[in-house]
C-alpha cells in the first residue's frame, strides 16, 4: 500500500485531507502536515520525520504538496533523494488525492505517478469550453450527421 503525506502552505494539507474524508471516510496511513506561518524549513522537516514514523517501514510513500519548489517541496526533497520507495508530486488537489486513495492498494508508486499525470489533465476543465463541446454534440443527429 502507498502511504500518503499531504503538505502545503497554511491549512491546505488539513483541508485537503478533511475533504477526502467526506468522500472516502477515515483512511489509514494518510497524514496531513501543514506548513504554518512563522515556521521554517527545519520545523517542517521535523514534522515530516514524525509523520514518517506513523507509516509502516515497508510502505511506499507519496508526498503530495501544493507548490513545486515551495518549502513543503524543498523539505521533502532530501528524504526523496535518500529513499528508493518514495516520491513527490506538486500541484496537489482533491481529484489527485481521491485517485491515490482509490488505487493505492492495487498499484505501485511508479504506476500511481503515471496515473496522477492523467488525472491532473482530466480534472482541469474550462467550463465554457466544456459547454461548447456539449452544445456541438447536441447538434449532431442520431445518425452522426449535422
Amino acid at each position: 500500500m502507498i502511504s500518503v503525506i499531504i503538505s502545503g502552505h497554511g491549512d491546505f494539507a488539513t483541508a485537503l485531507e478533511g475533504s477526502s474524508k467526506m468522500i472516502f471516510g477515515e483512511e489509514d496511513h494518510v497524514v496531513a502536515v501543514p506548513f504554518l506561518r512563522g515556521e521554517g524549513i527545519q520545523t517542517l522537516e521535523e514534522k515530516y520525520k514524525q509523520a514518517l514514523e506513523e507509516i509502516p517501514l515497508e510502505s511506499e510513500v507519496l508526498f503530495l504538496v501544493d507548490i513545486f519548489g515551495g518549502t513543503p517541496y524543498n523539505a521533502a526533497t532530501p528524504y526523496i533523494l535518500k529513499s528508493q520507495t518514495a516520491d513527490m508530486v506538486s500541484g496537489a488537489n482533491l481529484p489527485m488525492l481521491l485517485e491515490v486513495l482509490a488505487m493505492r492498494e492495487h498499484v505501485t508508486l511508479r504506476e500511481m505517478l503515471g496515473r496522477l499525470k492523467k488525472v491532473n489533465e482530466e480534472s482541469f476543465q474550462v467550463c465554457s469550453e466544456h459547454l461548447k463541446k456539449l452544445q456541438q454534440m447536441s447538434q449532431i443527429g442520431e445518425d452522426g450527421l449535422l
